[in-house]
């Protein structure tokens, strides 16, 4: 009896969680469910799908004096783009509880990318509860500012079947017109914006480098040699006027050129 009464916010947490399935508090009641395992300091929702920009569902943010906003902004700009998260679900992740590292390239963490967005908005460690419906990914991300540890992410493990459960008949309760994410971009077609008469190989290159993917990976997933991999960097910093990584990213971020 006494482990129970230790365990009785979590009981009703859960109840109010399930009476809001299919109404708009149900993402918060979810969240505030999900921090009596563990401490969050950010939660988004979102839905991705294969060319797409997300829909953002919910967003949280508990850090005081924190504004997630802005950083929501850029990320339906183009740096969804970049999102190691939104690649695996592109890819066709499989549902189920996905770690940053699980789903991240090699030198995620020394990108710029990483640098500048990823760590100020979301922090150090990110897992997300991923399910698919109609072709479509719905995520769950839980973010703060510090890694989560194996004991951590086994308490999420041992709730992972009855929030995925709870996620998707929320979303199957939700109108059409909350299933639709609006039309789309691609990491390729903003490098393409840039006009430098980049080569497929180099374009390819560009875009690894920006998800985070060191030579040797970049030399793996492009059949090519470590070698070769650094005459196209070099080549793509050249035509594109940068010295390097970062530089790479903040030509990414400027806005296109005025039409005539």
């Amino acid at each position: 009896m006494d482990a129970l009464l230790k365990e009785l916010p979590m009981h009703q947490s859960l109840a109010r969680m399930f009476a809001a399935v299919g109404q708009d508090g149900f993402w918060r009641s979810l969240v505030d469910a999900l921090r009596l395992l563990v401490p969050l300091d950010n939660a988004l929702v979102t839905l991705m799908q294969s060319g797409r920009v997300p829909t953002l569902l919910a967003d949280f943010e508990f850090r005081a004096g924190t504004d997630e906003r802005e950083g929501l902004a850029d990320y339906c700009a183009g740096m969804y783009l970049l999102d190691p998260f939104y690649q695996a679900a592109c890819a066709g992740i499989a549902d189920g509880l996905h770690s940053l590292e699980s789903v991240a390239p090699d030198q995620f963490q020394h990108s710029e990318y990483y640098l500048s967005y990823f760590r100020p908005v979301i922090g150090m460690g990110e897992l997300q509860f991923f399910c698919t419906l109609d072709g479509v990914v719905l995520g769950l991300s839980l973010g703060r500012n510090t890694a989560f540890n194996a004991q951590e992410q086994g308490r999420l493990l041992c709730v992972r079947d009855w929030v995925l459960a709870a996620m998707r008949r929320h979303v199957q309760l939700l109108p059409p017109e909350g299933k639709v994410a609006p039309a789309a971009g691609d990491l390729l077609a903003l490098l393409d914006r840039l006009d430098a008469r980049l080569s497929e190989r180099e374009t390819e290159t560009a875009r690894l480098i920006l998800q985070g993917f060191s030579s040797k990976a970049i030399a793996q997933r492009l059949g090519i040699s470590p070698e070769t991999v650094k005459v196209h960097r070099r080549n793509l910093y050249h035509k594109l006027g940068v010295s390097g990584h970062a530089e790479l990213f903040a030509r990414l971020l400027q806005p296109p050129p005025p039409t005539a």
